[in-house]
């Protein structure tokens, strides 16, 4: 067991808040920081199915890369969605907390595990971080990296879907097409797009795109990787469970099980 205070300092280090964009809602969304946690749920998505996963498991914490809520409210009511998870949630004493694009750019998160998957090199920042400690470490918004040499589209999906199964795998040019240098943002990352072409990318890998950014990776002769919003990101909430296990002695570090998405 653990206070949720030391489980919050451990998260802010794997996954410091600074890291988070400014239009974000990340750290503790409910809870009591002095509230005793024994078990841990980590998810991509706080859906009422995994709500009553975490119910039933008796979770004390559920760790969300996607934040509920996102946006303020001025009620918490069961007439809506979001209302009735936290109320929910906070019947049953669940505290919420959301790392999101933290976690998304931070040191081991979602975008360098996914440039490891693809075996990129001189890995840096789209963008470094405003803050100065953080840009010393050579933090900050999305990933760009370099192959030793030119490498085939098929061989990107091959790796990548070797590692995630759950891709569904879309590109703007030929499997055949060779790239080697590739911008990385998970999610809904194609708004990053300008920042890849400022480092000359001609690859760029994130989860959706909008129709326009898709003819604009088209027009820019960039090959735009769409892997699935829930595939680029999902896999990571596991390995993150993982990490908080291996460091909180007594607590136990659970994925959901019950979420799943075909986007």
């Amino acid at each position: 067991m653990s206070l949720l205070h030391d489980v919050l300092s451990l998260l802010n280090r794997i996954a410091p808040l600074g890291l988070a964009e400014s239009w974000d809602n990340v750290g503790l969304l409910a809870g009591d920081p002095a509230m005793p946690i024994e078990r841990i749920l980590t998810c991509l998505t706080l859906t009422e199915v995994v709500l009553q996963e975490a119910i039933r498991k008796k979770v004390g914490l559920i760790v969300t890369h996607h934040p509920v809520p996102f946006k303020p409210v001025d009620r918490i009511t069961t007439q809506t969605t979001t209302g009735k998870i936290l109320w929910g949630a906070m019947r049953h004493s669940i505290a919420i907390y959301s790392p999101h694009t933290a976690w998304d750019n931070a040191s081991s998160g979602i975008n360098r595990q996914l440039a490891h998957v693809l075996q990129l090199g001189n890995l840096r920042p789209l963008q470094l971080s405003s803050t100065p400690e953080l840009a010393s470490l050579e933090l900050g918004t999305g990933l760009v990296g370099d192959f030793a040499s030119p490498t085939k589209i098929s061989e990107l999906w091959t790796r990548l879907r070797t590692a995630i199964p759950e891709i569904q795998p879309r590109c703007t040019t030929a499997q055949d097409g060779k790239v080697s240098r590739v911008g990385i943002c998970c999610g809904s990352g194609a708004s990053l797009l300008p920042l890849a072409l400022k480092h000359q990318c001609d690859g760029f890998v994130t989860g959706e795109a909008t129709y326009h950014q898709v003819l604009e990776a088209q027009a820019s002769e960039v090959a735009m990787l769409l892997m699935g919003h829930f595939a680029s990101e999902r896999f990571a909430m596991r390995k993150l469970a993982q990490m908080l296990g291996e460091s909180l002695p007594g607590v136990e570090c659970l994925p959901s099980e019950s979420e799943e998405s075909n986007f």
